[in-house]
């Protein structure tokens, strides 16, 4: 958390300030009034007391009467609705007060206390409320020229875990967005004083409707288990949302919360309000406010991407530039989504399998089917977050670019075609960009644009800038895991690292991020399986690797090369890549790359588990392990043997995997030959002590003949790779 988390940041809440002037006045002139009333409520202190009631409801009447426009149920009813929502949250609010003793007489001998919130469990009624206060405020003071664009409403159910959610995580309070409506939503707040929908009241939160997260704690020490607890639960938003670009959430500890926003490599936690004293309630105030005002990607939401009910699918927008630089907008439309983002920070890649022709409409017996694929689904789109400069032009690692760059250098390569990506001719790929409603010019989406200038220039710093880029690929294929059988996976390998070979000699393309969901598997006509190499976002150009920064890591821990993992100053090569794709083959050889291919809990419990230190503890752990399992062919077979022997034909991946291992590793002169270093023992003259210090490294030693040794391992794989066509012959 606290690599990614920065703290006290200044302008959170203007983040999520409408663009367009005229509503942001607006929000802020809503916000005052209701800042307003909630001080002129709190000023009658002691709820419990007969005549502060009366004085309450006589002040929410007042307001009213000043800034409500409409009010459709009868103005009794709206009063004790407010009220009573108010009511729940000055519990929260620590605060003593006398009431009349008998005759009217003041008894200052025993001062009553109003009942007051003593646990955790108990915040979470007052906080609602509050949140449907000022909702209902907003709904209240709404015109025809003031409009919110929603309300921002908790589900119902507090302290549970979502409907849809895949662990057992219990959600304090989760918010939603509503339309906006002249009718009043349904109040989740259970209290005598409040009209309420019963139907609503244990509504459970869905992570796919979820907006944001609220984390409470009793004691204000507990702000950083609140702020972990949101990091961990926003991560399923972001699985389930394939339109958020950054989340909001909100950490409360007794009084005092903290606004956040959480991107694809950042975190950023607002100062304290503390919403015991008037400037915190009014900031908590206007972030409500600004949410149900705002445009919607301030809200972190994608606004070329959204659902159609109708026909139950995603719909994708993508612009078209002619020649004379008229612009057009293409929408595509997708159910199936290929890849989603799973973790909380990266680049959020997301793959949709897509078709430019609308389908039609469900009825709703066919919504509540399994949805069929829809019929011409031709096209990729790859939506992700990528570290890159502002100038699109110094981008070193533009995806679309090194795309263009591989299309015109294989086009005379008939024997790998189909093996890599190619942009649609008929849409813009590349930098996504949103059009500013004051200016009315285009802007590219950057975690610098999303989050403003304010923000931006206070994490920036310790934060690499990165850009929404969208690609619109032709040519679809499937994830690994439908590869049929072992001979299959041995051909898909074998087309991948082909491909990768021409990439690097007629292209002068480095791939750089060789892993399981970067190869899919394509049928031809004849049914038979061909290897596809996907995901060119950590590409970078042969010519510019001397002046590329090495001082980074790509990749997915499991399958990172040593020289990846250890971070160094080497030059990245193509070995790195095979050293991946031995990874792989070894992972999915032990665990399999679907249900059919696991092995069966009856022989689990014999695995070593060896590969489970590939990706376990710190990179240097995970590093020293893969050094040590690559150094001897003994310690090797001991990977080997947790193979999964219940599949067939799984002495084919034996003998490759042993292969390239031996090809990369061993079959070379001694100073070149092994994976562990030479060291020796250095006395420092500043610390007095001895220290171990590296005089050797074999990766560094073969990184010098990558070429060669890269043309070796593609004959290795090739070999087997007519093995394995041989025995699908056979079968």
């Amino acid at each position: 958390m606290d690599e990614y988390l920065k703290r006290g940041i200044k302008g959170i809440i203007e983040i999520a300030s409408p663009d367009e002037a005229k509503t942001k006045d607006i929000a802020l002139q809503t916000a005052d009034s209701i800042a307003s009333l909630v001080e002129t409520l709190f000023g009658h202190r002691d709820l419990l007391d007969i005549e502060n009631q009366k004085k309450t409801k006589q002040s929410i009447k007042s307001w009213l009467k000043q800034h409500s426009t409409s009010i459709k149920l009868p103005a009794a009813t709206v009063v004790n609705k407010l009220y009573g929502l108010f009511a729940q949250f000055h519990r929260l609010i620590p605060m003593k007060s006398k009431r009349s003793g008998r005759g009217g007489r003041a008894n200052a001998k025993k001062p009553t206390v109003q009942v007051m919130v003593r646990n955790e469990l108990q915040m979470y009624e007052p906080v609602k409320a509050f949140v449907c206060f000022v909702s209902e405020c907003i709904r209240l003071q709404a015109s025809p020229e003031t409009l919110p664009k929603r309300l921002v409403v908790p589900f119902g159910k507090t302290d549970v875990r979502p409907k849809d959610s895949e662990h057992d995580w219990r959600i304090d309070i989760a918010l939603r967005c509503v339309p906006f409506q002249r009718k009043s939503p349904p109040n989740p707040i259970s209290n005598s004083s409040a009209v309420t929908d019963p139907a609503k009241l244990e509504e459970r939160p869905e992570i796919a409707d979820t907006f944001a997260y609220m984390e409470l704690k009793y004691r204000k020490k507990n702000m950083d288990d609140a702020l972990a607890q949101l990091f961990r639960y926003t991560k399923e938003i972001y699985m389930a949302q394939h339109d958020r670009r950054f989340v909001w959430g909100i950490a409360m500890c007794s009084s005092v919360l903290q606004s956040c926003v959480f991107g694809s490599n950042y975190a950023a936690a607002s100062e304290n309000m503390d919403i015991a004293v008037s400037s915190g309630r009014k900031a908590f105030v206007q972030l409500l406010v600004n949410w149900s005002f705002c445009e919607s990607h301030k809200l972190g939401y994608d606004p070329t991407i959204s659902y159609d009910y109708k026909a139950h699918c995603l719909a994708i927008q993508a612009t078209s530039s002619d020649r004379n630089g008229r612009v057009t907008t293409k929408t595509f439309y997708s159910r199936e989504v290929l890849v989603c983002a799973e973790r909380m920070f990266g680049r959020h890649t997301r793959c949709f399998k897509a078709t430019a022709t609308k389908p039609p409409p469900l009825t709703d017996t066919d919504a509540r089917l399994p949805h069929e694929q829809m019929a011409d689904c031709n096209v990729i789109i790859k939506d992700a977050w990528a570290e890159a400069p502002e100038n699109a032009d110094e981008d070193p690692r533009d995806e679309a670019r090194h795309l263009a760059i591989i299309k015109a250098g294989l086009a005379d390569v008939p024997s790998v075609r189909g093996m890599y990506p190619e942009l649609c001719s008929d849409c813009d790929s590349g930098r996504v960009r949103f059009m500013d409603p004051l200016s009315k010019s285009s802007y590219e989406d950057t975690t610098r644009t999303a989050l403003g200038e304010n923000v931006w220039s206070q994490i920036s710093e310790s934060t690499a800038l990165r850009v929404h880029k969208r690609n619109f690929i032709q040519g679809v294929g499937k994830p690994i895991k439908y590869v049929r059988s072992v001979p299959e996976l041995v051909i898909v390998a074998a087309d991948v690292m082909r491909c990768h070979w021409e990439l690097i000699d007629k292209c002068g393309v480095l791939h750089r991020d060789i892993s399981v969901n970067n190869i899919l598997v394509r049928r031809g006509s004849d049914g038979d399986a061909r290897g596809m190499l996907i995901d060119f976002d950590h590409s970078i150009s042969i010519d510019t690797v001397d002046g590329y920064p090495r001082a980074e890591r790509t990749g997915t821990l499991q399958f990172m090369s040593i020289r990846n993992l250890e971070n160094t100053n080497l030059k990245p090569t193509a070995l790195d890549d095979w050293e991946s794709m031995l990874y792989i083959l070894c992972w999915l050889g032990t665990y399999g790359w679907n249900s059919k291919t696991r092995l069966s809990d009856a022989n689990a419990g014999r695995l070593s588990r060896k590969v489970e230190r590939w990706c376990t503890g710190p990179l240097e752990t995970i590093s020293d392990a893969k050094r040590a399992d690559l150094d001897s062919e003994n310690d090797f077979q001991l990977i080997i043997q947790d193979f999964n022997l219940e599949l067939e034909n799984i002495d084919l991946l034996f003998g490759l995997v042993a292969r390239l291992r031996s090809v990369l590793i061993e079959e070379h002169s001694d100073e070149l030959r092994g994976a562990l270093t030479n060291k020796r023992l250095q006395f420092n003259q500043e610390t007095r002590m001895f220290e171990s210090v590296v005089i050797s490294d074999p990766f560094e030693k073969r990184s010098e003949k990558w070429k060669d040794i890269s043309k070796l391992l593609l004959q290795e794989m090739e070999k087997y790779a007519q093995l394995a066509r041989e025995r699908l012959s056979i079968c």
